[in-house]
C-alpha cells in the first residue's frame, strides 16, 4: 500500500507526515547492506520476523526512493508556500488599492490638510501647504482642543467628516472612508525581504524537484522493480 503509493508518487494515498517519516528514517547504505546479507543467510521464516528491516529493504528497492519522496514532499508543501506568499501580497495590494482609489481617503486627507493650514494660518509658508508628510498623522491625537482637552484633532476630523462630508452619516449606507484597521495592521506586518527570501527558496526547491524528477525517470527507465504487498503496520 505505502510502497505502491511511493512508487507511483501518489501523495493522495499517503499523507505528508508519513512520507517525511519514511524519508527521514530510510535505510542507510551500511544498514541496507547488513539487511541484504541477513536475507541471504537466513531462512525465509527468520526474515519475516524482521518487520522493520524488511520494510526498509523493500523501500530501498524502489528506484531512487529519496528522489520520489522529495517530489512528494514538495508537491504537498508547494501550494501552501505559494498561498502564504499570495496571501501576504494580497493584503498589501488591497490596502494600497483603497489608499489610491478611495474617494473617502482623499476626502479625509484633504480635510486634515485644510485643518492643518487653518491652524497654521499665521504662517505664510506653513499655512499654505500643498501636502503633508504621513509621519504627522499619529501626532493628530496629541493636538488638543483649548476648550476641552479631552477632544483631540482626530476627534474633530471625525466629527467634521460625519457632519459635513459623509452624506450617508447615521444610515446603513455610511461607509468607513479609510482601509480597515485590521487590514492595515496585517499589511504592515509584511516584510518584502522575507517574501523575496521565501520566493527564492521556492525557486530553489523547484529546481531541485526538476532534477529529482529527471533522475527518477532515468532510473525508472533503467531498472524495473517488482514490489510485493507489505503490511501497512510494518513501519
Amino acid at each position: 500500500f505505502i510502497l505502491s503509493a511511493v512508487l507511483t508518487v501518489d501523495h493522495s494515498v499517503v499523507d505528508l507526515d508519513a512520507i517525511e517519516a519514511l524519508y527521514e528514517n530510510r535505510g542507510q547504505p551500511e544498514e541496507l547492506e547488513k539487511i541484504r546479507k541477513h536475507r541471504e543467510s537466513s531462512e525465509e521464516d527468520d526474515v519475516k520476523l524482521l518487520d522493520k528491516p524488511e520494510f526498509l529493504y523493500e523501500l530501498s528497492q524502489i528506484p531512487d526512493f529519496p528522489g520520489r519522496a522529495c517530489c512528494m514532499i514538495f508537491q504537498s508543501t508547494f501550494t501552501d508556500g505559494i498561498s502564504s506568499v499570495k496571501r501576504k501580497l494580497s493584503s498589501v495590494s488591497c490596502v494600497c488599492k483603497v489608499l489610491l482609489e478611495s474617494s473617502g481617503v482623499k476626502e479625509v486627507m484633504g480635510l486634515v490638510l485644510a485643518l492643518g493650514n487653518h491652524m497654521n494660518g499665521g504662517s505664510k509658508i506653513r499655512g499654505q501647504a500643498d501636502g503633508f508628510g504621513l509621519e504627522i498623522l499619529p501626532k493628530l491625537k496629541d493636538v488638543k482642543s483649548r476648550q476641552d482637552n479631552r477632544i483631540s484633532l482626530v476627534d474633530y476630523v471625525v466629527s467634521y467628516y460625519l457632519h459635513n462630508v459623509d452624506k450617508n452619516a447615521g444610515t446603513e449606507k455610511s461607509m468607513f472612508p479609510l482601509p480597515e484597521p485590521q487590514d492595515v495592521f496585517m499589511a504592515a506586518q509584511v516584510k518584502f525581504d522575507d517574501l523575496y527570501r521565501d520566493l527564492r527558496q521556492l525557486e530553489q526547491d523547484l529546481t531541485r524537484l526538476k532534477e529529482a524528477q529527471m533522475t527518477v525517470k532515468r532510473i525508472t527507465g533503467e531498472k524495473k522493480v517488482e514490489t510485493r504487498k507489505t503490511n501497512p503496520n510494518s513501519l
